[in-house]
């Protein structure tokens, strides 16, 4: 499972040479612990792993990242057709908190870890909307076109310092609505 913050991973719209992942491991091959009695029972005081539950979607089984198995990689061994899933924006907040715990020992509160990703998360769901409506456009989920697809978005951006105003509460709106207007330009839809 990659691991780190997003910014940490990448080189502009390139993974980074190099990148660090969590090994992952089986817990349940058929129960998907989750909910409030699972939650207490497996996860609360296990801060050493991240629960995956039912990580291929299809209803059964629990996966977990485990932080003592952390290497890292070449990004070229990673393909993005051999992606399996993708944390939700709450995923990843409790993937940070786990983390910072593990580490630290300390409990980062989650509405502070939210707080300080918003403006990730929201050039994440950008990017998202960007690459699927050029991807609708071309028709093609192809790797050459959803490279080319973050790459523009990278670019568009990294103009006007867009990603700077991303930062600014103020600002955010005005640049989420530049990006779905070009979006439309560009690709016809999708905003």
């Amino acid at each position: 499972m990659l691991f780190l913050h997003p910014c940490t991973m990448r080189k502009g719209a390139q993974l980074a040479p190099e990148v660090t992942v969590i090994g992952v491991q089986v817990k349940s091959p058929k129960k998907v612990l989750t909910g409030p009695a699972s939650w207490e029972k497996h996860w609360a005081k296990s801060f050493a792993v991240m629960p995956l539950p039912d990580m291929y979607n299809v209803g059964c089984g629990t996966h977990v990242a485990e932080f003592m198995k952390m290497a890292t990689v070449p990004s070229t061994s990673l393909a993005r057709d051999r992606r399996v899933s993708t944390l939700s924006a709450e995923g990843r907040l409790h993937l940070l908190q786990r983390a910072f715990h593990h580490f630290s020992r300390a409990v980062i509160p989650l509405g502070d870890l939210r707080m300080s990703m918003r403006p990730v998360e929201r050039e994440i769901q950008l990017q998202t909307d960007w690459v699927e409506a050029c991807c609708d456009q071309q028709g093609s989920a192809a790797d050459k076109v959803i490279v080319e697809a973050e790459s523009a978005f990278d670019s568009f951006l990294g103009e006007e310092n867009r990603r700077e105003k991303l930062q600014s509460g103020e600002s955010e709106f005005a640049v989420a609505r530049a990006v779905k207007k070009e979006i439309e330009m560009r690709y016809g839809g999708r905003s």
